[in-house]
């Protein structure tokens, strides 16, 4: 069984052309793991640990109450140790999310 930190989420572009994104990080079988208000150009630790068996997908969906969310995709993290990240970049938005696996 694999271990994976996710260490910070990095938003390098913004998906609300006005105030803050605010992205909800969804793992496979743990559902909403972490919500974070973001602003353009800031990056912010999610200090989140789940265990996991060979893969795990990573969803990264940016809320917009009262519209309908945005997906901003979808990644796979094996279990592969080392130290990562992942790109998130759909609807005009760039994030990089930062992680481990032990």
């Amino acid at each position: 069984m694999a271990v994976l930190y996710l260490d910070a989420l990095k938003c390098v572009t913004s998906e609300d052309w006005t105030g803050q994104d605010e992205p909800a990080i969804h793992l496979g079988g743990h559902g909403v793991v972490k919500t974070l208000q973001v602003e353009e150009g800031g990056e912010y630790n999610v200090d989140v640990t789940v265990h996991f068996t060979n893969e795990i997908a990573v969803t990264l969906v940016e809320k917009d109450d009262p519209d309908p969310d945005d997906n901003l995709g979808r990644k796979v993290i094996s279990d592969k140790q080392g130290n990562r990240s992942v790109v998130f970049k759909r609807d005009g938005a760039h994030y990089e999310l930062s992680y481990s696996v032990e």
